[in-house]
């Protein structure tokens, strides 16, 4: 397990933040990984986070994900993920959480989805 998991903001636009997940989003990272992950989420509730780098992900990763997902709703906000490994993809699936994340295979194809773009 990774030690160096990591929340990197990409870039802040307005209410729009991306940012990109690194490492393992396991029980002993998420603890740290969350708080920082949910103060961006208040902060900017539009979150396209990457998951590109993401090495592994059990279900702390997940609950993560679903959390923030809660923050930002709660904020009329969205989050979206793009580019998550296999791994990643396939316990959004299993356990359905792909049908409450939107999940994109790029970081381009999830900012050109992303359903504010028009509005500002």
């Amino acid at each position: 397990m990774s030690s160096d998991s990591q929340l990197t903001v990409l870039d802040t636009s307005g209410r729009l933040t991306v940012a990109a997940l690194a490492g393992d989003l396991d029980f002993r990272t998420t603890s740290s990984l969350y708080p920082e992950a949910a103060e961006l989420a208040t902060a900017h509730p539009r979150l396209v986070l990457d998951l590109s780098k993401v090495t592994f992900c059990d279900s702390s990763g997940l609950n993560m994900l679903l959390r923030l997902r809660r923050r930002v709703s709660e904020n009329d906000g969205w989050l979206a993920v793009a580019a998550p490994p296999a791994q990643t993809l396939r316990l959004m699936t299993v356990t359905g959480a792909d049908q409450v994340i939107p999940v994109h295979g790029s970081l381009a194809e999830a900012l050109a989805a992303d359903p504010d773009r028009t509005a500002e």
